[in-house]
């Protein structure tokens, strides 16, 4: 019977060829005018990194830390400050009553009025306002306090420098799976037409007589597998655009640019050796640098413990007024000037269990940085694996596709002329369209092993 139908056969696969291999030309080299995957990625990561909500709340910490360093620059600075009171008293001793009395018996004995008898004094005196100055002479806590904030400035620091890094690998990891699922929608739907069309002229064989109906339900099924693929990938195409427009603050439908694809092996520059990546990683991991500044941190809380055990010295000075009234004149002003020392001799051994609680710190941030370093090398270590793999896989992945399109000419050839069964025809369609989605994916893999391995190096340089 199917040499009663040459012209179909040949149509249905002239048809078919040509579309499931419409997407692949995607994967020719763009022209000129066309932006490559490189300046696109760097765009949305550029974008990212203003926007980002996240990365704005580690912006708002770092602005946080550096007023705590100079607050704690602050603190070896001299304070001036107006202090200034008033009262009322109810009940309180006036000494004139005790003293009024002796001078108008003492005025009495000598007849004369040398002695004044209205004195109205009490303590304490109803106004007194002054100016007080104080400066830390010596403080050995001031000093672990300053280093400890530095610290903790360093360290809130290279964390945000670690989000950055991290969100940028984010971004382009999205943006690719993005890429790869319009992609794979694309030989999705290129595909559904010739599937539409075997339907079509399954039913008219069925009521001509020339086709049992085996037929017709082989070509609704290939089409019903194939919208519920499609439907699918098109809910995963909808979800990673929405997570590249959330990690860089836009609107959830904001348009996506897209690359041929054809320049996705060049997003970073991953061809050196891969010790040089390893020590690469090793000088500028975010991870690494954090160690080291908690085990700043740790000495500065140290240095904290240890001066309990010290003197403080301060000079404090105070000028101002008192009185019972206010008067601004060389009678009422008083004058104080001092040396202050302080000296905690004991206080049940308190202060040597904080400062071993800080020498334990230390020794924790130091197997932490240990640990971090090897955590690293071998991140680097399975990147690189990785992308070695996967750049085997797209060579086995465009063989592959090659195969199965000659494989396909083949079976449709045959086809054409009778001399296939169309359950060869749509096994062969669906190797070919199999094999095609298979280097997609395959592709797009290369390019995000890719950007982990820029991540896992910290190839990618941030300027603050």
């Amino acid at each position: 019977m199917f040499n009663t139908q040459p012209l179909f056969y040949k149509a249905t696969a002239a048809v078919l060829l040509a579309a499931v291999a419409a997407p692949l030309r995607a994967q020719e080299p763009a022209p000129p005018t066309v932006p490559n995957a490189r300046a696109v990625l760097d765009g949305y990561v550029a974008e990212a990194l203003q926007a980002n909500l996240a990365l704005a709340q580690q912006r708002a910490a770092q602005r946080r830390a550096d007023a705590s360093v100079r607050e704690a620059n602050g603190r070896f600075l001299p304070s001036v400050g107006l202090n200034a009171r008033y009262s009322e008293f109810s009940g309180v001793v006036n000494i004139g009553d005790f003293i009024n009395p002796a001078y108008a018996a003492l005025n009495q004995l000598i007849g004369q009025p040398r002695f004044p008898t209205d004195i109205s004094a009490t303590l304490p005196f109803r106004q007194e306002t002054k100016l007080e100055f104080t400066l830390p002479l010596f403080n050995d806590a001031l000093f672990g306090a300053r280093a400890a904030a530095r610290a903790q400035r360093d360290l809130v620091g290279s964390g945000r420098r670690a989000a950055m890094r991290q969100l940028a690998a984010d971004v382009q990891r999205a943006w690719l799976g993005y890429a790869t699922t319009v992609r794979a929608v694309e030989t999705l739907e290129a595909t559904l037409p010739v599937l539409d069309e075997n339907v079509r002229v399954s039913e008219r064989l069925i009521a001509n007589g020339q086709a049992t109906p085996d037929v017709l339900l082989r070509a609704r099924a290939e089409r019903s597998e194939l919208l519920q693929q499609l439907a699918e990938t098109r809910r995963q195409r909808d979800a990673a655009r929405r997570s590249v427009n959330l990690l860089r603050n836009a609107p959830d439908d904001a348009p996506l640019s897209l690359v041929a694809d054809s320049t996705l092996l060049a997003t970073t520059a991953i061809d050196g050796d891969r010790d040089a990546l390893i020590a690469n990683a090793l000088r500028r991991r975010e991870e690494l640098v954090q160690t080291g500044n908690l085990i700043e941190l740790a000495n500065a809380q140290t240095r904290i413990a240890e001066s309990a055990f010290l003197p403080n010295v301060a000079l404090a000075a105070s000028y101002g007024v008192q009185g019972n009234r206010y008067r601004f004149d060389r009678q009422n002003d008083v004058g104080l000037a001092s040396v202050v020392l302080g000296w905690n001799l004991f206080n049940g051994t308190q202060d040597a269990a904080r400062r071993e609680q800080a020498r334990a710190t230390r020794s924790e941030a130091e197997y932490r940085r240990r640990e971090a370093e090897r955590a690293v090398r071998i991140d680097v270590e399975n990147a690189w694996d990785a992308v070695q793999a996967a750049r085997t896989a797209l060579s086995a992945a465009i063989d592959r596709r090659v195969a199965a399109e000659r494989a396909f000419t083949f079976v449709q050839r045959r086809y054409a002329e009778g001399l296939a069964t169309q359950l060869e025809f749509l096994s062969a369609r669906s190797a070919y369209t199999g094999a095609a989605l298979n280097e997609v994916i395959t592709r797009f893999t290369v390019a995000t092993r890719q950007v982990e391995l820029e991540r896992a190096a910290a190839l990618r340089t941030f300027v603050d």
